[in-house]
C-alpha cells in the first residue's frame, strides 16, 4: 500500500472512531464526495506528498486536503466539524497499514467559505503529516 494511501485509509478510520468527530459528523466521512447523503459531511480532497528523507530514514510529508460540505444553515456545525478535527489530530496518534508510520499530522489551515451554489457552505481542513516507512532502503 503507497503511502498516500495508509494516510487517508488511517485518516478516515481515525475520524470514523473519534468521539468528537462523531458527535458532529455522525459517520458522514468518507474518501469521496457522496450524493444522497445527509448533511454535513466530510470527504477526502487533494493530496500532495514528497520526499523527505534524512540519513537513513525514508520520510514523507504530506498534505492533504479534507472537504466538509453543507448547507447555508450548516456553518455552525462545519465550524465544530473542523474544530473536532483538529483536537482529533492533536490528542491522538494516528495509526497507519505497516511499513507506514506516522510521526506526526496536524492541521495547520482551516477555513468556510460560500460556494458558486449559494445554498451550500464549505469547509476546508488542511493536514500536515510526515510519515516513516519501513523497510530496506536501496
Amino acid at each position: 500500500m503507497s503511502a498516500e494511501a495508509a494516510f487517508q485509509s488511517g485518516l478516515l478510520d481515525h475520524f470514523l472512531a473519534d468521539a468528537g468527530v462523531a458527535t458532529v459528523l455522525g459517520e458522514r466521512v468518507f474518501d469521496l464526495p457522496r450524493s444522497g447523503v445527509r448533511y454535513p459531511f466530510l470527504y477526502l480532497g487533494r493530496v500532495e506528498s514528497e520526499a523527505a528523507d534524512a540519513s537513513e530514514t525514508s520520510l514523507i510529508e504530506l498534505r492533504q486536503t479534507l472537504l466538509i460540505r453543507g448547507r447555508r444553515d450548516d456553518a455552525e456545525a462545519i465550524k465544530q466539524a473542523l474544530g473536532a478535527i483538529r483536537t482529533a489530530l492533536d490528542t491522538a496518534s494516528l495509526a497507519l497499514e505497516p511499513p507506514h508510520t506516522a510521526i506526526h499530522a496536524r492541521v495547520v489551515y482551516a477555513d468556510l467559505f460560500s460556494t458558486s451554489d449559494s445554498r451550500v457552505m464549505q469547509g476546508l481542513a488542511r493536514v500536515r503529516a510526515l510519515l516513516q516507512t519501513q523497510g530496506d532502503r536501496p
